[in-house]
Formats: C-alpha cells, sequence, structure tokens
C-alpha cells in the first residue's frame, strides 16, 4: 500500500469527518425535504421524531466540528514537517489557514458549521430552516475543494470539482438520510402512524433513486480522472481499494431494492413485520455506508491510480 502506519491517526479523522458530515446533512435534508410535509396531517409524530433527529444533529455537527479541528493540526503537521507540539505554534497555524486551500477551505466550512448550528436552534422558524438547508449542502460539498478533486489542474479540475461536489452531497442524502429514516420507523413503530410512514419512506426512495443515479454518474465521472484505466482499477491499490468500496456500493444497492421493492408496499399492515425487517435492513445498509466512508478517509491520502501507472 501506498500508505504507512504513521498517517493512521489523518486516515481515522478524515473517515470520522467524512462520517459525521454525512450523517449531520443527511439529517438536516431528511428533515427538511421529506418529513416536512408528509408531517403535516399528523400531530404526535413530529415531536417523537423530531427531538430525537434534532440530537442526532448536534451529535453529527459537533464530531464534525471536532474531527475537523484535529484534521487541521494533522495537516499543519504533514506540511511544515515538525512535531505535533511544534505545529501548534500560532506562526505555523497561520500560515497553515491563511496560506493554503486546505486552510481556507476549512476556514470556511467553520463558518457553515456556525451557520447551520445557529439554525438548528432556530428550527422552528422557516427561513432558518431553508438557510440550514443551504448550509447544509454546502459544507457536504465543500469537502471536495480539500480532496484529489481540489487539486485537480486546468479544465479537467472544474469537471472534478462539480462531480466531486455532487458526490459528496447525493453520499450526505442517501448514507446521513439514513440514521434519520431509522430514526422515524422507530417512531413510527410507537405511534402506529401507517400512512405517514408510507408517504415518508416513499419520499425516501425518491430521494435515495436520485442520489444513486448521481452518484454513479458523479462516481464514473472521478474514476475516470483519478483512475484512468481497468488496468490501474485492478493491479494498484488505489484501484483495488475502489472496487473494494463499489462491491460495498452494490450491497447497498440490494438492501435498496429490497426495501423498495419487497418491504416498502407491505407497510400498510404494520402487523406483518415489514416495518421490523425495514428498519433492520436500514441499520445494515447504514452500516455498509459507514464503511464505505471510511474507505473514503484512505482514498484520500493515497496517490490517485492514474499517477502509478504508465
Amino acid at each position: 500500500m501506498d500508505w504507512s502506519a504513521a498517517q493512521a491517526p489523518l486516515v481515522a479523522t478524515r473517515a470520522v469527518h467524512f462520517a459525521a458530515t454525512a450523517i449531520t446533512v443527511g439529517d438536516v435534508m431528511f428533515r427538511t425535504v421529506i418529513a416536512a410535509s408528509a408531517f403535516r396531517p399528523d400531530a404526535a409524530m413530529p415531536a417523537a421524531f423530531r427531538a430525537p433527529t434534532l440530537r442526532v444533529s448536534w451529535l453529527g455537527l459537533g464530531v464534525a466540528v471536532i474531527s475537523g479541528a484535529i484534521w487541521l493540526l494533522l495537516q499543519a503537521v504533514s506540511m511544515s514537517g515538525m512535531p505535533l507540539d511544534e505545529a501548534m505554534s500560532a506562526d505555523v497555524l497561520s500560515t497553515v489557514i491563511n496560506e493554503t486551500q486546505f486552510g481556507q477551505v476549512t476556514t470556511l466550512r467553520a463558518g457553515l458549521a456556525v451557520c447551520l448550528a445557529a439554525c438548528l436552534v432556530c428550527h422552528r422558524v422557516t427561513v432558518a430552516r431553508r438557510l440550514g438547508f443551504a448550509a447544509a449542502v454546502a459544507f457536504a460539498a465543500s469537502l471536495a475543494w480539500i480532496g484529489h478533486a481540489g487539486s485537480t489542474a486546468g479544465e479537467a479540475g472544474y469537471l472534478h470539482l462539480a462531480a466531486d461536489a455532487l458526490h459528496l452531497t447525493a453520499t450526505a442524502a442517501w448514507i446521513g438520510g439514513l440514521a434519520s429514516l431509522i430514526l422515524f420507523l422507530a417512531a413510527a413503530y410507537q405511534s402506529k402512524a401507517v400512512s405517514v410512514t408510507c408517504d415518508v419512506v416513499g419520499r425516501f426512495s425518491i430521494m435515495g433513486m436520485v442520489s444513486v443515479i448521481t452518484l454513479l454518474l458523479t462516481g464514473f465521472i472521478n474514476a475516470a480522472i483519478l483512475v484512468g484505466s481497468l488496468h490501474a482499477l485492478v493491479v494498484t491499490d488505489y484501484g483495488q481499494l475502489l472496487l473494494a468500496k463499489l462491491v460495498l456500493v452494490a450491497l447497498m444497492l440490494l438492501l435498496a431494492l429490497i426495501n423498495r421493492l419487497v418491504l416498502t408496499p407491505r407497510l400498510s399492515a404494520f402487523g406483518n413485520g415489514a416495518l421490523h425487517w425495514l428498519k433492520r435492513n436500514c441499520a445494515i445498509e447504514l452500516a455498509l455506508g459507514l464503511a464505505i466512508l471510511a474507505i473514503v478517509g484512505l482514498l484520500g491520502t493515497m496517490h490517485p491510480a492514474i499517477h502509478l501507472v504508465n
């Protein structure tokens, strides 16, 4: 592999940050896009669902901020070549924050995190919810500028950035949204709100399909730029890790199809166990998604396959 054990803290930090960002953003998108309309005719469900899902947003945002700060420190160590205690000096951190793309994007994302936190405080206000949605999408998409896409030169760089930003947003909508869907299904089981449950699950299926199509298209673009050929996909460590990621995505798609085609039509009768199986499948799907984000955390520290094959 073209990474060393010394990079393990950076890989772990990146993976945690991607996961926390996805869950936070997915949670906000789920409440704004899916739950907002479906909950209007139901009075009991919002209280049972919104309280735990807001806690998830706060927890995810907190973890994202903390892991983002650790990521900045680790980058300062990497860029300066100094030990951690010396790299934490004001001069080094100021240079990284003000004079590197990573530092500037991290500062922007910190501002987006503050904006999102303020919107979560005022979540009952319509304007705050809409602004929070925009801040959440930007918080996820901006990760593209501190990954491989941010260093791609020429006209391909703009295409790569756009594709990666959409890829990250779709990932958050699907993987992050699953956490909110699981919380919703738990609340639905208690309230027995059949019509609302069918409506929400149907809406999430549509968002999931849009996300999958976006992921496939943008993933192809990213792979063409970073891998370049089937040969590089097979013979390089980067390509093999990408293949492992694709296998996990395929497993997620299989579960999503089972949920959509087999379990969702059976939700009209809560007593048949469909809700239990749907919740279980979503939990497995989320676990696979988090594993994918762990792989993404590692891929970002490796040299792209296209640079390793002549």
